[in-house]
């Protein structure tokens, strides 16, 4: 029997799906395929008479069938999609999705659901591609911003995101839209924009005052604007009200720790870890916090469980560094690899300019005119110092060719460490010897690039790179005062001594290298180092960048 011999139960089948009746649509639609197996429109009524029933995987099966008989149907694909991203199949999803937007090109549904699916399969890029075409499809439509603008934020694309979530905010001024701009703008610096995303944060809890999220995010704004107490009682509020939340628990207890309270900070992390809240970071966290406590053995039990959990935690590993460091130095410093895995490398002048001279100059009047230049950023370690933003944002040709010759340095070094024989070691009390950072070599990453610009009395505090694997410094200009043969140091980078709260380790566990114009210097993300201030003329001029696996 044909498709057109079943049209009188299908027609029969779709006006009982409109009067809410489903069973005999279903019973009409079932008529109609055993009649008619190959008949596109009874396998699309037929799923949609499933749905109905809130029967989603037999649904599925025959939107399969109805895409299988008609391949290029946007609609049926767009159905497909949409089941297959509640079901959490989130890859299926986005092949039926992608088909659905491009049959469907003015359909915004279609991007936005694709959007959803990338951003659920943590490919932010395409998610974000998806939700820019929702938008532009449809103006009006505030989730599909806040989608948008979270994408961005987890791309660390903070300018994107900020403008998506101010669109957002614009069509939708509740609580959660206030609190979603206040988020984004606390991963900013400058003073202008901590305040404003404060404004947000205390105006989201003025619409809800029970809205956890709100209170650590001012905790978060309070912090980089040393409002140290502020910031506390807004971390308290917030673990009140979500006693279970991670990021709570953790904002909590890295406050309490700033503001001189380990001990408090010890009982935050333990009391989540008794209640069942596990996670790698909290036992790190509580690791730390037991370190800053002076509770020596008892940090370093529990930052060696936090590295059996996430074996690629850079903030464990510093932090077990200078725990190991306590007992035995050199066992540290050669787990750490602080003179095996740091490495300096003369970068080639690139195409366009005479010498590295001419080079070097360019790139230094590039740095000092750069359009995200600012002055001592709050929350950063620059102390009496400009630092840019995105280097790579201004494409002049010093900037353009030191991208180069930097992404070639590192393809190199990619490929050498990769081939390095690394000894898989267990964590146990004697398995320290395992190379930490040879183990964790990334197969893809991306890169973060920012320039400092000092004078005397400038200088970077210490740090680490908490978010990467490997970071870099190139030496641009430096002045007179930094030289080799100065027993000071003055103005060199030292590696290996953590912050001035935490126990200090013997100078054997310490190196200071002086830096040179034109070398760039490679070291893992997870080594604490710093540079010390000098005096007298000229300008510590350097880039800096961090790599991280994607």
């Amino acid at each position: 029997m044909s498709g057109a011999d079943v049209v009188p139960l299908l027609r029969r089948a779709w006006a009982a799906l409109q009067q809410g009746q489903p069973a005999p649509a279903r019973a009409d639609c079932e008529a109609a395929l055993q009649q008619a197996p190959q008949s596109f429109d009874a396998w699309r009524l037929y799923a949609m008479t499933l749905q109905a029933l809130g029967d989603p995987a037999a649904s599925r099966h025959a939107l399969q069938r109805a895409l299988a008989l008609r391949p290029d149907d946007g609609a049926t694909a767009l159905g497909l999609g949409t089941l297959q991203l509640n079901a959490g199949e989130f890859d299926a999803a986005l092949a039926s999705l992608a088909l659905a937007m491009q049959r469907l090109p003015q359909e915004p549904r279609a991007a936005f659901r694709f959007g959803t699916a990338a951003f659920n399969a943590g490919d932010y890029a395409r998610a974000a591609s998806g939700f820019e075409t929702a938008v532009r499809l449809k103006p009006d439509w505030a989730e599909a911003w806040n989608n948008l603008a979270a994408a961005h934020g987890k791309q660390q694309d903070y300018a994107a995101a900020i403008a998506a979530a101010r669109n957002a905010l614009q069509l939708n001024p509740d609580a959660a839209a206030h609190q979603a701009l206040a988020a984004l703008l606390s991963n900013l610096f400058d003073r202008a924009s901590l305040q404003e995303g404060l404004q947000h944060a205390l105006r989201a809890l003025q619409l809800d005052p029970s809205l956890a999220q709100a209170h650590r995010d001012a905790a978060i704004l309070l912090r980089k604007l040393d409002d140290h107490a502020g910031a506390e009682a807004h971390a308290r509020r917030a673990l009140e009200l979500a006693p279970r939340d991670i990021d709570i628990i953790d904002t909590l207890g890295e406050q309490l720790q700033l503001n001189r309270k380990p001990h408090e900070a010890v009982g935050v992390y333990a009391r989540a870890l008794a209640a069942g809240v596990e996670s790698p970071t909290l036992h790190r966290q509580h690791g730390i916090a037991l370190l800053h406590d002076g509770r020596l053995d008892a940090a370093r039990d529990e930052l060696r469980d936090a590295l059996r959990r996430a074996p690629d935690d850079q903030r464990t590993i510093a932090h077990l560094g200078v725990a190991v460091a306590q007992h035995d130095a050199d066992r540290a410093t050669q787990w750490l690899g602080l003179h095996r895995h740091v490495h300096a490398i003369e970068l080639p002048t690139p195409e366009g300019f005479a010498d590295a001279h001419a080079f070097n100059a360019a790139l230094a009047d590039d740095i000092r005119r750069h359009s995200q230049q600012r002055w001592e950023p709050a929350g950063l370690a620059a102390r009496n110092a400009y630092l840019s933003g995105d280097l790579l944002a201004d494409r002049t040709l010093a900037i353009v060719g030191f991208e180069q010759r930097l992404r070639e340095a590192i393809d190199a070094f990619l490929a050498q460490s990769r081939g390095a024989h690394v000894a898989e070691a267990s964590l146990d009390d004697d398995a320290l010897s395992g190379d930490v950072f040879l183990r964790n070599v990334p197969e893809r990453y991306r890169v973060h690039v920012w320039a400092t610009q000092a004078a005397e009395r400038g200088f970077i505090d210490t740090h680490i790179h908490e978010d990467s694997w490997l970071s870099g410094a190139y030496y641009v200009e430096l002045p007179p005062a930094i030289r080799d043969d100065d027993d000071t140091h003055a103005g060199w980078i030292e590696f290996g001594r953590p912050f001035a709260s935490l126990p200090q380790p013997p100078d054997a566990a310490l190196r200071c290298v002086c830096p040179k114009v034109g070398t760039l210097l490679l070291f893992p993300s997870y080594l604490f180092h710093r540079t010390l201030p000098y005096a007298g003329a000229g300008e510590r001029i350097s880039i800096s960048f961090d790599l991280a696996a994607i």
